[in-house]
């Protein structure tokens, strides 16, 4: 059992990539997420001396994205990948993929 994990930055990707996993029966959960460089630079916390200047100059006109999480089989994580890629035609710079190893789960199942 594998926790698949999807950031993609294109709104309409993520949705397509979304979709193209439930038609091959693959569920999950969506939550909303943001950068921690857009984190960082909305906060009141002070940054480091080294960052201030540049957040001074970085526009602040970061957009939420959203991160699915998905546990899957084994035999599944490959062509959820294959999904993903087709989707995003290639994930490059798009966001983010990855999986972990889950040993144990319980609770809703499909």
């Amino acid at each position: 059992m594998q926790l698949l994990v999807i950031t993609i930055d294109n709104c309409d990707q993520f949705l397509e990539t979304l979709a193209g996993l439930k038609e091959h029966g693959m569920n999950g959960i969506v939550m909303q997420s943001t950068s921690l460089k857009h984190a960082l630079l909305n906060s009141n916390v002070d940054a480091a001396p080294i960052f201030s200047g540049v957040s001074k100059i970085v526009s602040h006109d970061f957009e939420s994205s959203h991160t699915a999480f998905l546990l899957l089989n084994d035999d599944q994580i490959e062509h959820a990948k294959r999904v993903v890629r087709r989707n995003t035609h290639g994930l490059g710079k798009k966001g983010i993929m990855f999986s972990c190893p889950v040993s144990f789960f319980e609770g809703i199942e499909g």
